[in-house]
C-alpha cells in the first residue's frame, strides 16, 4: 500500500470532513469537523467498509481523493463503497482509473476484480466475465487466481447467455479424402485417375456459438442457440503441382444452426434429460449445398457415484440443392458409459445410425465404437485424452450400375490431444492433437488414410 510514502507525501495535510462518528446513518450526522492525514482517512475509509457503512466510506473515499488525487487504494476504496450502494455505473471509473494507473501487480488485480463487480452490479454481465479473465491472467499468486476464477464461474453460472469461440488449424496429408491407390480395375482391365491423389495442406476451422437460457424452474430451461461453423483450406504447392487448376475456394465450407432446446435435471442431480431441435444450412464453396433439420433426444443418469449412463436419439433429415437424388434421412441411436476415477475417466461411446436415401453413396448403415480415456488433473503441465474408434459402414447397393456387390468400408482412427493449462492466455490455452485414420474397403477407390495435425485454443475455466 506504500503507507509510508504516502504518509511523508500528506504529512501536515488536513481533511476537512463532515463527521466520521461510527454508526450513525448520514442524515443524523452533525456537522462537526474532523482533521486527519491522508492516511488516516484511508484506514479509516476501509474500516468503514469494513463495518458495512457504505455511505461514510464514500465520504472518506472522496476526502482521500482530494487530498491526493489518484490516490490508488482511495480509487478502491471509492468504486466498493459505490457498488455497494447499487451505483454500479459509477464504480466502474474510480476502479478503471486505479486499474490503468496502478503499478503493483496485486493493486490493479484488485482493481480488476472491483470492475468485474461493478459490471455485475450495472448488469453487464458479459463485459464482468472479461474483467475476471483479465484479473486471473495478473493474480499476483495461486490463492488470488482461484478467487478470479470461482467469481468468473458463478458470473458465468448467472449470465443466462454464453458464447464459445472455436479456433484450430489442422495441417494434413490428404485433406481431400483420397484413396490409398488411384489404380482400379474394371471388367479385369485396370484404370488410373490421375485427380485421385492425396493433396496435402491446412485446415482453418473458425466457429462461434450462442447459447441463450430461460430458466423454466429450479430444474427445466429452454435454450435458444445458434451456431456459425467457416472452414478454410490451404493447399499446398506440392498438391497445386499435382493437380492443375486447384483452387482452395472449392473446398470452402460454411454451416449455419439455429436451434431450440428443453433440459430437465432430478433435483439431486442424479439424472438429466434434454431434446434439441436443429436448423442447419450448409455451403460449399459459395454455393448452398443443403438443408438439415435434426431433432436429438437424450437421457443420462449416474448409475453409482463413479458411473454415468446416458443414451441418445437422433433423427434428421437432409435436402440437398446440389443433386435432389441425394436427399436423405437418417436414424441415429448411442449409448455412453463413463466411468470416473480419482483425477481421471474412461468413456465406452456405442453407436448405430441407418441412413435411408435414393443415391447409391449416401443410403447405409453404420456402426461405431470408441473408447477414450482422458485426466482430470494435469501430470507434467498437460492434460492428455487419448481415443481408439472403429466404424463399419455397410452400403445398401454397388458404387454404381456395374458395380453391383454392396460397398462394405471398415475404418480405424487414434487420436492423441494434450491441452497444456499451464501456458494459458486469459483462460484460454493451447491445445495439440494428432489422429490418424486408415480405412479399408471391399473396393480399392475408396480405401484411405491419412494424418492430421490440431492446434487450436480452448477455455480452462
Amino acid at each position: 500500500m506504500r503507507r509510508a510514502a504516502l504518509f511523508a507525501r500528506s504529512a501536515g495535510l488536513a481533511l476537512a470532513l463532515v463527521t466520521c462518528v461510527a454508526g450513525l446513518r448520514p442524515q443524523m450526522l452533525a456537522a462537526e469537523e474532523v482533521r486527519m492525514s491522508v492516511d488516516a482517512a484511508r484506514g479509516a475509509a476501509a474500516m468503514a467498509l469494513q463495518q458495512g457503512q457504505s455511505e461514510l466510506a464514500l465520504v472518506l473515499a472522496d476526502g482521500v481523493l482530494l487530498g491526493a488525487p489518484g490516490d490508488i487504494q482511495g480509487l478502491l476504496i471509492k468504486s466498493r463503497a459505490l457498488r455497494d450502494l447499487g451505483r454500479g455505473q459509477e464504480a466502474a471509473a474510480p476502479a478503471r482509473s486505479a486499474f490503468d494507473t496502478a503499478e503493483d501487480l496485486r493493486d490493479r488485480y484488485f482493481a480488476a476484480l472491483l470492475m468485474a463487480q461493478a459490471r455485475v452490479s450495472a448488469g453487464q454481465r458479459g463485459v464482468a466475465q472479461i474483467w475476471l479473465r483479465r484479473a486471473a491472467e495478473i493474480a499476483p499468486d495461486e490463492q488470488t487466481r482461484a478467487v478470479a476464477v470461482q467469481d468468473f464461474r458463478q458470473v458465468r453460472r448467472l449470465t443466462p447467455w454464453r458464447v464459445s469461440l472455436n479456433a484450430t488449424v489442422a495441417p494434413s496429408d490428404n485433406l481431400n479424402g483420397a484413396p490409398k491407390t488411384n489404380t482400379f480395375t474394371f471388367a479385369g482391365l485396370p484404370f488410373v485417375n490421375p485427380s485421385a491423389v492425396p493433396l496435402s495442406g491446412q485446415r482453418l476451422v473458425l466457429g462461434a456459438d450462442y447459447v441463450y437460457r430461460i430458466a423454466l424452474s429450479e430444474t427445466r430451461r429452454l435454450n435458444f442457440g445458434a451456431g456459425l461453423e467457416m472452414q478454410r483450406v490451404r493447399f499446398s504447392n506440392d498438391a497445386k503441382s499435382k493437380v492443375p487448376g486447384l483452387r482452395n475456394a472449392d473446398y470452402r465450407q460454411d454451416a449455419l444452426t439455429l436451434r431450440l432446446g428443453y433440459e430437465a435435471r432430478g433435483q439431486d442431480g442424479a439424472w438429466l434429460a434434454a431434446s434439441r431441435v436443429s436448423l442447419m444450412r450448409r455451403w460449399l464453396g459459395e454455393v448452398p449445398l443443403s438443408d438439415v433439420a435434426r431433432l436429438d433426444l437424450s437421457y443420462g443418469r449416474s448409475l453409482t457415484p463413479d458411473v454415468i449412463a446416458a443414451v441418445r436419439l437422433g433423427l434428421e433429415a437432409e435436402q440437398r440443392h446440389d443433386a435432389g437424388v441425394r436427399d436423405a434421412q437418417s436414424r441415429e441411436l448411442g449409448l455412453s458409459l463413463t466411468r470416473r476415477f480419482s483425477g481421471a475417466a474412461l468413456k465406452l461411446d456405442l453407436s448405430q445410425a441407418d441412413t435411408e436415401s435414393e443415391s447409391r453413396a449416401v443410403a447405409r448403415a453404420t456402426h461405431r465404437a470408441a473408447l477414450s480415456y482422458a485426466l482430470g488433473k494435469p501430470v507434467g503441465g498437460v492434460l492428455p485424452r487419448v481415443t481408439l474408434a472403429w466404424e463399419e459402414t455397410a452400403y445398401d447397393r454397388g458404387p454404381t450400375t456395374f458395380w453391383t456387390a454392396p460397398r462394405r468400408d471398415e475404418e480405424w482412427s487414434v487420436s492423441l490431444d494434450v491441452l497444456v493449462p499451464s501456458f494459458d492466455y486469459y483462460g484460454f490455452a493451447p491445445e495439440i492433437g494428432v489422429s490418424f485414420r486408415d480405412r479399408s474397403s471391399n473396393y480399392t477407390i475408396y480405401e484411405t488414410r491419412s494424418t492430421d495435425l490440431r492446434l487450436g485454443l480452448k477455455s480452462v475455466f
